[in-house]
Protein backbone atom coordinates (compact mmCIF):
# COMPACT_ATOMS: atom_id res chain seq x y z
CA UNK A 1 0.00 0.00 0.00
CA UNK A 2 2.80 2.05 0.50
CA UNK A 3 3.70 2.27 -3.12
CA UNK A 4 0.62 3.80 -4.09
CA UNK A 5 0.92 6.39 -0.93
CA UNK A 6 4.12 7.26 -2.74
CA UNK A 7 3.05 8.06 -5.80
CA UNK A 8 -0.03 9.69 -4.72
CA UNK A 9 2.43 11.91 -2.26
CA UNK A 10 4.43 13.03 -5.26
CA UNK A 11 1.64 13.81 -7.65
CA UNK A 12 0.49 17.75 -7.83
CA UNK A 13 -3.11 18.29 -7.07
CA UNK A 14 -4.07 18.79 -10.80
CA UNK A 15 -2.62 15.25 -11.61
CA UNK A 16 -4.47 13.83 -8.61
CA UNK A 17 -8.04 15.66 -9.54
CA UNK A 18 -7.34 15.32 -13.26
CA UNK A 19 -6.79 11.28 -12.65
CA UNK A 20 -10.00 10.72 -10.81
CA UNK A 21 -12.11 12.19 -12.84
CA UNK A 22 -10.57 11.00 -15.99
CA UNK A 23 -11.46 7.22 -14.56
CA UNK A 24 -14.44 7.64 -12.55
CA UNK A 25 -16.43 9.72 -15.75
CA UNK A 26 -14.88 6.14 -17.51
CA UNK A 27 -16.46 4.29 -15.31
CA UNK A 28 -19.73 5.69 -15.01
CA UNK A 29 -20.17 6.72 -18.27
CA UNK A 30 -18.93 3.73 -20.47
CA UNK A 31 -21.92 1.60 -18.91
CA UNK A 32 -24.63 4.31 -19.62
CA UNK A 33 -23.37 4.52 -23.21
CA UNK A 34 -23.83 0.71 -23.49
CA UNK A 35 -27.20 0.79 -22.17
CA UNK A 36 -27.97 3.76 -24.59
CA UNK A 37 -26.83 1.56 -27.32
CA UNK A 38 -27.77 -1.96 -26.47
CA UNK A 39 -30.19 -1.65 -23.69
CA UNK A 40 -28.87 -5.24 -22.56
CA UNK A 41 -28.28 -5.86 -19.33
CA UNK A 42 -26.12 -8.32 -19.88
CA UNK A 43 -23.94 -5.83 -21.99
CA UNK A 44 -24.03 -3.09 -18.97
CA UNK A 45 -23.26 -5.52 -16.19
CA UNK A 46 -20.04 -7.83 -18.52
CA UNK A 47 -18.83 -4.02 -18.83
CA UNK A 48 -18.93 -3.02 -15.64
CA UNK A 49 -17.49 -5.67 -14.16
CA UNK A 50 -15.08 -6.08 -16.61
CA UNK A 51 -13.70 -2.79 -15.88
CA UNK A 52 -13.45 -3.21 -12.40
CA UNK A 53 -11.74 -6.28 -12.93
CA UNK A 54 -9.29 -4.72 -14.94
CA UNK A 55 -8.41 -2.21 -12.11
CA UNK A 56 -8.17 -4.74 -9.70
CA UNK A 57 -5.61 -6.64 -11.57
CA UNK A 58 -3.61 -3.26 -12.49
CA UNK A 59 -3.09 -2.54 -8.39
CA UNK A 60 -2.16 -6.56 -7.20
CA UNK A 61 -0.16 -6.90 -9.84
CA UNK A 62 1.82 -3.17 -9.43
CA UNK A 63 1.58 -3.93 -5.90
CA UNK A 64 3.48 -7.20 -6.53
CA UNK A 65 5.95 -5.58 -8.62
CA UNK A 66 7.06 -3.61 -6.15
CA UNK A 67 6.94 -6.32 -3.09
CA UNK A 68 8.28 -9.15 -4.76
CA UNK A 69 10.48 -8.34 -7.11
CA UNK A 70 11.51 -5.10 -5.63
CA UNK A 71 10.93 -3.15 -9.01
CA UNK A 72 11.03 0.60 -8.60
CA UNK A 73 7.80 1.92 -9.57
CA UNK A 74 8.65 5.05 -11.49
CA UNK A 75 6.12 7.85 -13.95
CA UNK A 76 6.48 5.41 -16.66
CA UNK A 77 4.70 2.31 -14.66
CA UNK A 78 1.41 4.99 -14.26
CA UNK A 79 0.83 4.34 -17.72
CA UNK A 80 -0.38 0.63 -17.53
CA UNK A 81 -3.68 1.86 -16.42
CA UNK A 82 -4.56 4.26 -19.38
CA UNK A 83 -2.78 1.50 -21.65
CA UNK A 84 -5.25 -1.37 -19.93
CA UNK A 85 -8.42 0.90 -20.25
CA UNK A 86 -7.57 1.75 -23.78
CA UNK A 87 -7.60 -2.03 -24.66
CA UNK A 88 -10.10 -3.15 -22.33
CA UNK A 89 -12.24 -0.52 -24.10
CA UNK A 90 -11.65 -2.23 -27.52
CA UNK A 91 -12.32 -5.57 -25.67
CA UNK A 92 -15.18 -3.80 -24.70
CA UNK A 93 -16.15 -2.35 -27.87
CA UNK A 94 -15.76 -5.44 -29.95
CA UNK A 95 -19.13 -7.40 -28.28
CA UNK A 96 -20.94 -4.58 -27.87
CA UNK A 97 -20.37 -3.29 -31.74
CA UNK A 98 -21.31 -6.72 -32.84
CA UNK A 99 -24.32 -6.81 -30.74
CA UNK A 100 -25.78 -3.23 -32.27
CA UNK A 101 -25.11 -5.12 -35.57
CA UNK A 102 -26.62 -8.26 -35.57
CA UNK A 103 -29.38 -7.85 -32.86
CA UNK A 104 -32.15 -7.20 -34.80
CA UNK A 105 -31.95 -10.06 -36.76
CA UNK A 106 -33.72 -13.28 -36.70
CA UNK A 107 -31.05 -15.90 -36.66
CA UNK A 108 -28.76 -13.83 -33.58
CA UNK A 109 -28.48 -15.65 -30.10
CA UNK A 110 -26.51 -14.63 -27.76
CA UNK A 111 -23.86 -17.72 -28.44
CA UNK A 112 -23.44 -15.90 -31.61
CA UNK A 113 -22.10 -13.13 -29.42
CA UNK A 114 -19.23 -15.69 -27.21
CA UNK A 115 -17.93 -17.09 -31.02
CA UNK A 116 -17.47 -13.97 -32.13
CA UNK A 117 -15.92 -12.24 -29.09
CA UNK A 118 -13.66 -15.34 -29.24
CA UNK A 119 -12.41 -14.36 -32.51
CA UNK A 120 -12.33 -10.78 -31.64
CA UNK A 121 -10.20 -11.92 -28.40
CA UNK A 122 -7.56 -13.82 -30.54
CA UNK A 123 -7.26 -10.95 -32.99
CA UNK A 124 -6.59 -8.46 -30.33
CA UNK A 125 -3.87 -11.12 -28.55
CA UNK A 126 -2.24 -11.51 -31.48
CA UNK A 127 -2.00 -7.78 -32.28
CA UNK A 128 -0.59 -6.73 -29.07
CA UNK A 129 1.69 -9.64 -28.95
CA UNK A 130 2.81 -8.06 -32.61
CA UNK A 131 2.76 -4.89 -30.87
CA UNK A 132 4.63 -5.53 -27.57
CA UNK A 133 7.29 -7.36 -29.21
CA UNK A 134 8.08 -4.98 -31.88
CA UNK A 135 8.80 -2.12 -29.08
CA UNK A 136 10.57 -4.33 -26.21
CA UNK A 137 13.29 -5.40 -28.96
CA UNK A 138 14.73 -1.69 -28.97
CA UNK A 139 14.39 -0.67 -25.12
CA UNK A 140 16.42 -1.01 -22.14
CA UNK A 141 15.52 -2.25 -18.86
CA UNK A 142 13.42 -0.44 -17.21
CA UNK A 143 11.18 0.39 -20.48
CA UNK A 144 11.53 -3.12 -21.46
CA UNK A 145 10.17 -4.33 -18.04
CA UNK A 146 7.25 -1.78 -18.24
CA UNK A 147 6.15 -3.28 -22.01
CA UNK A 148 6.72 -6.38 -20.59
CA UNK A 149 4.60 -6.01 -18.12
CA UNK A 150 2.12 -4.08 -20.09
CA UNK A 151 1.58 -7.04 -22.54
CA UNK A 152 1.03 -9.46 -19.97
CA UNK A 153 -1.63 -7.75 -18.21
CA UNK A 154 -3.19 -6.48 -22.06
CA UNK A 155 -3.71 -10.36 -22.62
CA UNK A 156 -4.63 -11.02 -19.23
CA UNK A 157 -7.64 -8.00 -19.15
CA UNK A 158 -8.74 -9.66 -22.54
CA UNK A 159 -8.53 -13.19 -21.86
CA UNK A 160 -10.23 -12.00 -18.01
CA UNK A 161 -13.05 -10.42 -19.98
CA UNK A 162 -13.63 -13.42 -22.24
CA UNK A 163 -14.02 -15.62 -18.92
CA UNK A 164 -16.77 -12.87 -17.79
CA UNK A 165 -18.47 -12.54 -20.87
CA UNK A 166 -18.48 -16.30 -20.81
CA UNK A 167 -20.30 -17.00 -17.68
CA UNK A 168 -22.29 -13.93 -17.49
CA UNK A 169 -23.86 -14.26 -21.12
CA UNK A 170 -26.04 -17.85 -21.18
Amino acid sequence: MEIFLNLWQNWSNYEKVSTLIIFSLLLILLPVLIKLITNSRQLIFFSTISLISSAILTIIFIWFLNIIFSITITYIFLLIPIILLFINTLSIGTSVGYYTLHNKSKNFSMGDLKKEYVKDSIQLSIFILLLFSAFSVFLSSTFFIFILITAVLSLAVIWINYIILHKLIK
